[in-house]
């Protein structure tokens, strides 16, 4: 009976896994084939070829787009790391006036849609002069009340004896956060670099307002202007989904111990 129980589990996920990554599958195999391929419905490519990519990599200026959404996401997701986890430790560890109030309006922040600061951050990018440039498309994102706010729970956990027994000895408060907070924290802040960096790494409709020039785009607005041509190249269409897609998995892949760590921490308490 049991044998059975489980026989049927395993085929019910197996059965649930084909169908949540068969699109994956088609997408990456399509990559290799013609459009006529495409358009015909075949699914399995009668001969891997690299046609579509060298493509994609000659004609069209995409190599571009991936290098500026690959420094975009890298850059925004340290910088945003690096700002939350100092603000987290400001708000844990030291005292200053209006602490509490700064840490309410942090939390604010968290409850006001981007749709009613969209128009506000474009007319300051542009009055700044910065419209075409990268760091027009990570500078609203560069702090954030949610990261922030998730920092703040996870140093709450540590042992304050630790860091009182560091200030005594006389250690500066950078040394603190560095080399024991942060250590500390490695679940919590690789959880959020994931986050920030796919964040960041989707985006689209920001990019497209702050990024008029084709050499200032990302991968996204490539990948639209793609499918914008008069005779859409399915093939080329789907390599360039490819391209997209593989640095979301490996990052996924690569922090996935670390996901779990951050996601659970704090549940159990040790």
């Amino acid at each position: 009976m049991k044998n059975r129980k489980n026989i049927l589990i395993y085929t019910l996920l197996f059965i649930s896994s084909i169908i949540i990554f068969f699109p994956l599958i088609y997408t990456l195999l399509a990559s290799f084939m013609p459009t006529s391929d495409i358009i015909t419905g075949k699914i399995i490519p009668s001969s891997i070829e690299f046609e579509n990519y060298k493509q994609l990599t000659n004609s069209f200026p995409m190599k571009r787009f991936l290098m500026n959404s690959l420094l975009t996401s890298f850059f925004g997701m340290i910088i945003q790391v690096i700002i939350c986890s100092m603000s987290a430790y400001g708000l844990v560890f030291t005292e200053f006036k209006a602490k509490k109030i700064s840490y309410i309006v942090i939390m604010l922040s968290m409850f006001i849609p981007w749709e009613a600061i969209f128009i506000p951050n474009y007319i300051t990018i542009l009055k700044w002069g910065l419209l075409n440039k990268r760091i027009a498309i990570v500078l609203p994102f560069l702090a954030s009340g949610l990261g922030t706010f998730l920092m703040v729970q996870q140093f709450k956990t540590l042992n304050k004896s630790l860091i009182e027994a560091a200030k005594i000895d006389g250690c500066p408060q950078f040394y603190i956060y560095s080399k024991i907070v942060l250590p500390l924290s490695k679940g919590v802040i690789s959880t959020w670099a994931i986050y920030s960096f796919l964040n960041l790494w989707n985006m689209y409709l920001w990019p497209l307002m702050v990024s008029t020039r084709p050499e200032s785009r990302t991968i996204q607005i490539g990948l639209k202007m793609l499918k914008s041509e008069e005779e859409t190249n399915f093939g080329r269409l789907m390599a360039g989904v490819v391209l997209v897609i593989v640095p979301s998995l490996l990052i996924l892949f690569l922090g996935q111990k670390q996901l779990q760590k951050g996601l659970t921490s704090g549940a159990i308490k040790e």
